[in-house]
């Protein structure tokens, strides 16, 4: 959860991107396929697996002898690869127990929930929570107007210690009036540090 030695670790020597205070068993080296990327603040439980490619269904065999070079009859693959089929995960998302993320996901969006058990065969819009086998949409974490609200203030990209001072935020359920304080909040910081400097400019002149 804290470990910056731990990422880039995980990006050098696995091709896995993994975002402030990302934590779960599934991120530990070699459990995720490589060309992975997963946002901040996100939770992933336990038995989480993510796959990248199938076998092929359409062809005379399943077998990898046929398509799958690491076997010792071709000399090459030919389906796509891990690598051209990459997930991507996005900010505070939470990834219920003994989820299987299939191929045909290739994201799932920010401030989702994946119920646990599911099979994910598609993308999974922001905010949504989905579950079952296959994973279907549940319903919505929050109103849409809510989403927008949150959406805009990219309060995962902060670290932990500008979000301290917000606690009273995030330990309650949000209501659209504290959504629209803490938006309106961020956004006066954000235009005070962007204000020019009223200190007179000093030249070696």
């Amino acid at each position: 959860m804290w470990s910056q030695t731990f990422r880039d670790l995980s990006r050098e020597h696995y091709g896995v991107e993994i975002g402030l205070h990302s934590y779960g068993p599934a991120l530990w080296p070699g459990n995720l396929p490589r060309g992975t990327r997963v946002g901040n603040y996100c939770s992933f439980a336990d038995g989480v697996q993510v796959l990248r490619r199938n076998h092929p269904i359409d062809r005379l065999s399943q077998h990898p002898f046929f398509f799958n070079a690491a076997v010792g009859l071709l000399q090459r693959d030919n389906i796509q690869s891990t690598a051209d089929n990459p997930l991507h995960i996005g900010h505070d998302v939470w990834i219920g127990q003994n989820v299987l993320i299939a191929p045909g996901c290739t994201r799932v969006g920010n401030c989702a929930v994946v119920a646990a058990g599911a099979v994910v065969a598609k993308e999974v819009p922001a905010f949504a929570i989905v579950g079952g086998i296959p994973a279907r949409f549940l319903r919505w974490r929050m109103p849409e107007a809510l989403q927008q609200i949150v959406t805009q203030t990219e309060w995962w990209l902060k670290p932990l210690p500008e979000l301290v001072e917000f606690l009273p935020f995030f330990v309650r359920s949000l209501s659209p009036e504290m959504a629209a304080e803490f938006a309106e909040i961020l956004a006066d910081r954000l235009r005070d540090r962007s204000a020019p400097s009223n200190r007179p400019n000093r030249d070696s002149s």
